[in-house]
């Protein structure tokens, strides 16, 4: 067995406290939640998505390689944030509307954005966020056994991070659209655009200031997977 329950148990525990702690992705599918369900699951989808590709990316040793140089690194960072902070000014800009104007522009049964749009925003936003890859190289290698294959477990911890968000998403998009409900769409939406928005700003300033890891210890991980 690669690992075992325990370990595993843990680990989820860790993935939860990561998930319901308010990050970038949760304020990327919250916008897209205030519009409709639909667009709620498919901006998570694409969320979860992106953290697969960290997770191969992490797999075959190019997040290390990635977060071991300076300039591949500040590349991420940049791209990153000036992506949020776009998204946070989009979510803004459409929170002038008029209550009218927003009960006009988003119909309940048929969102604004395509269901492809919104699923390439969401997964554009995870991929370019460096936290994402850095949970990757700081926070799994915890829980990899050195006398195991280390691509097998990082693939088999990774995917089950991705299960449990998959859960976690479903219940996050059906509380949106329940508070939605409680005070109303149009007021909803423009109260969600506003609060997303700012926040995406300030996370991608935020990560604009992110630095990589540093330490003897997660440097030792940066070298990549190892097979004994």
């Amino acid at each position: 067995m690669l690992l075992s329950v325990e370990t595993i148990l843990v680990f989820l525990g860790v993935c939860m406290i990561a998930y319901i702690t308010p990050g970038p992705d949760w304020f990327v599918v919250m916008r897209h939640s205030a519009s409709t369900r639909r667009s709620g699951f498919v901006s998570a989808l694409g969320v979860q998505a992106g953290l697969s590709v960290h997770m191969v990316a992490a797999a075959v040793g190019v997040t290390a390689v990635v977060l071991a140089s300076a300039t591949a690194f500040s590349i991420l960072k940049y791209a990153g944030a000036a992506y949020l902070i776009f998204l946070g000014a989009q979510s803004l800009w459409r929170s002038r509307k008029t209550a009218q104007q927003v009960r006009e522009y988003f119909d309940e049964e048929e969102p604004r954005e395509s269901t492809g749009d919104v699923f390439w925003k969401s997964f554009t936003a995870n991929v370019l966020n460096p936290q994402a890859a850095m949970f990757f190289v700081a926070v799994l290698p915890q829980f990899i056994s050195p006398g195991q294959n280390v691509v097998a477990q990082i693939l088999l911890l990774g995917v089950l991070d991705i299960l449990l968000g998959v859960v976690w998403w479903i219940g996050f998009v059906y509380g949106v659209v329940m508070f939605k409900k409680m005070l109303g769409h149009a007021r909803f939406r423009t109260l969600i655009d506003r609060i997303s928005g700012s926040l995406l700003i300030v996370f991608g300033a935020v990560l604009m200031f992110l630095d990589p890891p540093e330490s003897s210890t997660q440097r030792q991980r940066l070298r990549g997977p190892v097979y004994v």
